[in-house]
């Protein structure tokens, strides 16, 4: 059995809590884009409604009424920040996969070098 130097052995843990962020962050991205699908929806069915008519909005358990202008200028900028979130979520993303990837090579790199050690002794 070959054993791997503790240099590789860290590197693999290292790789291993990368892809646990890259999950939890997909898992993030995933439920603000079912978010802004919602929002965006919302925002048509308000912008269909012809006239400035009262509308109604739930907050919590409640349905408050509201008026058409303060509504789509609300769901506006929760597009927007959800619109930033999933910015910022796939930078990270971005980031996390190029350590990944030099993580990786790391690791090939590490168990490259063990080998030879290994089959000479």
């Amino acid at each position: 059995m070959t054993e791997i130097s503790p240099e590789a052995q860290k590197t693999f843990v290292q790789l291993q809590q990368l892809q646990k962020q890259i999950q939890n962050m997909d898992m993030q991205r995933q439920s603000l884009m079912y978010q802004k699908v919602e929002i965006e929806r919302a925002l048509e069915e308000v912008k269909k409604s012809e006239g400035k008519e009262d509308m109604f909005k739930i907050v919590g358990p409640i349905m408050v009424k509201s008026s058409k202008d303060k509504l789509e200028k609300e769901l506006g900028d929760t597009k927007e920040k959800l619109d930033s979130n999933l910015k910022m979520i796939e930078d990270g993303e971005k980031k996390i996969e190029e350590k990944m990837k030099s993580h990786q090579e790391k690791l090939q790199e590490l168990l490259k070098e063990k080998k030879p050690a290994t089959e000479a002794g």
